[in-house]
């Protein structure tokens, strides 16, 4: 995507380590866990935010295909505040396991990030790999008011959590450094990103969308996976019409997925389900990936079934060396069965 294709409102560098800071008496009240600021900016636009520092909070929902402990799978749950619950508990319940992540780290590195088979847009996790110091980047937008969060959860040790509704109401791409404590091996985690009513957080918002996420050296300068395209817009199945789906690479990488999304509008935010998909193998930088006649879309589920509505492009790319990306496209895809 380029960049006269929307208009970014903040595009902001987060410095190095990140401060572990104790959590505010309400969040202990609740038993939230502590969170962690950033550091101060070292580049903002605009420059009010220069000194900016944000809160800790709370947050989301999410998982997708799995394994490697009881704990491993995200709960694919949809509905607004159930999910937040739902990812909540999931992501005290990482805190507080203790287990041998070797398994889960050599599946995440063979199969990639992990979301789950259907999700809420405004309340979603991803199971992914992190390591201490690496960057992380997320591409989001939000249109109405709310309490946005990101949080990071790895076993036995603290949730990372960022308040991200502070640079406001648009869409933002924030790059920032993960913790040291996050350990030196790579390590799967939950990656959470929520947004939810403003004043008691309990409920999830429409208006919030996430365009990419990555975690990795070759996974940032903006979002590694970019200019994604889903067309046609309108699918005409009787008529044998196939959709077919073309991204930017901006790094190398050993494995990538396409999977296509079904999406429907809730007033507690979009909601998503996996409908079909299917591996395309490595992809190299600065190249366009585009369908070849074999990958086009018909239109069906894995069942062969059609699946009428709506549909996302979902991007999944991902490296050997522990680096990934999750994108999706703006354009969709309205499958028809006449």
């Amino acid at each position: 995507m380029t960049s006269g294709a929307w208009q970014r409102s903040l595009c902001i560098v987060l410095g190095l380590a990140l401060a572990a800071l104790p959590p505010p008496p309400a969040a202990a009240a609740a038993g939230e866990a502590a969170g962690h600021a950033p550091p101060a900016l070292v580049a903002s636009t605009p420059p009010d935010y220069q000194d900016y520092s944000p809160p800790t909070g709370d947050g989301g929902d999410g998982g997708r295909d799995g394994g490697g402990g009881k704990n491993w799978l995200i709960p694919a749950i949809i509905v607004g505040a159930v999910a937040l619950l739902a990812l909540n508990r999931h992501l005290q319940q990482e805190k507080a396991e203790q287990r041998d992540d070797s398994e889960g780290t050599r599946q995440l590195l063979r199969d990639g990030p992990q979301l789950p088979a259907q999700f809420n847009a405004s309340a979603f996790g991803v199971r992914g790999l992190v390591r201490g110091g690496w960057p992380i980047v997320v591409d989001y937008a939000q249109q109405r008011p709310g309490r946005v969060l990101l949080r990071i959860g790895i076993p036995g040790a603290d949730t990372v959590s960022y308040r991200l509704d502070q640079f406001g109401l648009g869409r933002h791409v924030l790059r920032f450094e993960l913790p040291p404590f996050l350990g030196a091996h790579l390590t799967p985690a939950v990656i959470a990103l929520t947004a939810a009513d403003p004043q008691t957080g309990t409920e999830t918002i429409d208006g919030f969308s996430v365009h990419g996420i990555g975690v990795g050296p070759r996974a940032v300068g903006s979002v590694a996976v970019d200019r994604l395209e889903f067309n046609p817009a309108l699918l005409r199945a009787q008529r044998g019409d196939t959709a077919g789906f073309a991204f930017r690479s901006q790094s190398d990488f050993d494995h990538a997925a396409v999977e296509y999304m079904q999406v429907t509008q809730s007033p507690d935010g979009v909601r998503k389900r996996y409908v079909n998909g299917q591996r395309i193998g490595p992809v190299q930088r600065d190249r366009r990936v585009e369908s070849a006649p074999a990958q086009r879309w018909n239109g069906q589920d894995e069942q062969a079934r059609l699946s009428a509505g709506r549909h996302q492009l979902q991007v999944r790319v991902w490296d050997e060396g522990g680096d990934w990306v999750g994108a999706w496209s703006e354009a969709l895809v309205r499958v028809q069965g006449e």
